[in-house]
């Protein structure tokens, strides 16, 4: 069997609907089936559904756990034009203290605002109670550790331990984490959220702090993939670890996204994948064919290096208005104590003012639509790579939502692609117990805002 059947077979065999799996499992189990059927054929299922098997009993032991799911709730916040998500869960806490927190695949952190900082960015977040009963200090170096966010700016943080609590789930699970004491600027005053808890593709990545995923998998509470959906019509979505809810997406439109690592080691903690092309009407962009391309559920809009935004945003200067007037106008920031060009926003009203504006549009994954040698080609409407922003610089006006973000290297986006689908993403176990990036996957969504287009091409154009 190929890479493509390994891998697919892999995440089957968690999801195998042998002794007494009960119907959502099956569900899961037959999506994750449909890009082989020797995965989880029915020799290998009659293998496991014989208890004259030796290996039967530890199989049915250890499928509880891969059929088990933890659903997160999201909610949609304020969106700010600075690059983070508007989505966030109010589900977990640290100990007794409520919180909201990101899931976010785009770092290997784990981070919580706590009551030691009392910053206006950190005055407008929930914080952590450092004197509850359970909370205890693991290191309070003086001055505080820096962490940086990149253009964010640094923030100041101890290490702290406490429970990180998942009520629906009953889950309460002891973590150290970095707990913020100081912070500034109106980047960190305007997140939706407080806090942040990682998914990064490699568990090795993660230092000094816990790894709250792995944690649930290792004690065998969930299997080793989670998934995400969101819905910016109704302000609402979900992060399930574990089993995906296959009632969210149409399993027929499976398109798997095989792993990409970056060559900068310090990137691997990112999740990867082969960006085959890059159109905006229908016309590639050379220097984003055969890139990487990052999903990053702690980002919104898309980013990367010039190389890459400013092909996209070259395009669209390119259109103009009834009248012959430019519809977008460019705006600069202070990069490395340098005024760049980093974004556009539109110089009047927005995406339904101007009907000619194209479509954008993205080729990537090996297979689609239970068809090896197929790709995706997605497209987004003007309406879904622009947004208005709510709150912070450019407040009240629309902006695309595509930005220079140095260092990445390749092209990264958020929700501004990923409330138009339902992702998954998927680990291998390594014989050391670590965790490794498996393939994502990707799916249409039976509900929500749907992208401009969905369609399997051929993989040779």
């Amino acid at each position: 069997m190929g890479g493509l059947g390994m891998r697919v077979a892999s995440l089957a065999r968690h999801l195998n609907p042998a002794n007494g799996m009960n119907i959502s499992g099956r569900m899961a189990w037959a999506a994750a089936c449909l890009l082989t059927a020797s995965a989880c054929g029915p020799d290998q299922t009659a293998a496991r559904e014989n208890p004259a098997q030796p290996k039967a009993d530890a199989e049915a032991s250890a499928q509880a756990s891969q059929d088990a799911s933890i659903l997160i709730n999201l909610k949609r916040g304020q969106l700010a034009d600075y690059g983070a998500t508007p989505w966030y869960t109010e589900d977990l806490a640290v100990g007794t203290s409520p919180m909201r927190f990101a899931l976010d695949s785009g770092t290997k952190l784990l981070w919580a605002t706590s009551d030691q900082c009392s910053t206006a960015a950190c005055n407008a977040h929930d914080k952590v109670n450092t004197s509850q009963p359970g909370f205890s200090w693991v290191q309070q170096p003086q001055p505080p550790q820096e962490v940086h966010f990149g253009p964010w700016g640094s923030m100041g943080v101890w290490i702290g331990k406490a429970p990180f609590v998942q009520s629906s789930a009953s889950l309460s699970t002891p973590l150290t984490f970095f707990a913020s004491v100081d912070y500034e600027g109106e980047k960190f005053q305007h997140l939706a959220w407080g806090g942040g808890i990682g998914f990064p593709s490699e568990s090795k990545s993660v230092t000094q702090t816990g790894f709250y995923f792995k944690a649930l998998v290792d004690s065998g509470a969930v299997g080793a993939s989670y998934s995400v959906y969101t819905d910016a019509s109704s302000g609402t979505g979900a992060f399930i670890l574990g089993a995906p809810d296959t009632s969210k997406y149409d399993p027929s439109t499976a398109v798997r996204l095989p792993p990409k690592k970056n060559s900068n080691p310090d990137l691997n903690y990112l999740w990867g994948t082969l960006l085959t092309d890059v159109q905006i009407a229908g016309t590639s962009l050379p220097p984003l064919q055969n890139q990487i391309f990052y999903l990053d559920t702690g980002s919104s809009r898309f980013k990367g290096d010039d190389t890459y935004v400013y092909p996209i945003m070259n395009q669209l200067l390119e259109y103009k208005d009834s009248q012959g007037n430019d519809i977008f106008v460019k705006y600069s920031e202070t990069v490395q104590g340098k005024l760049t060009w980093t974004g556009l926003q539109y110089g009047s009203g927005g995406p339904a003012d101007y009907p000619n504006l194209p479509d954008l549009s993205l080729t990537l994954g090996d297979t689609c639509g239970q068809q090896q040698g197929k790709q995706l080609m997605i497209s987004l409407s003007p309406d879904q790579y622009s947004y208005k922003v709510d709150v912070g610089d450019r407040q009240g006006d629309w902006v695309v939502a595509v930005h220079r973000l140095d260092q990445v290297g390749g092209l990264l986006v958020g929700s501004t692609f990923m409330d138009l689908i339902y992702a998954a993403f998927t680990y291998e176990r390594n014989s050391d117990d670590s965790l490794s990036q498996g393939d994502m996957m990707l799916f249409k969504t039976n509900q929500g805002i749907q992208p401009s287009g969905y369609q399997c091409v051929d993989a040779n154009g």
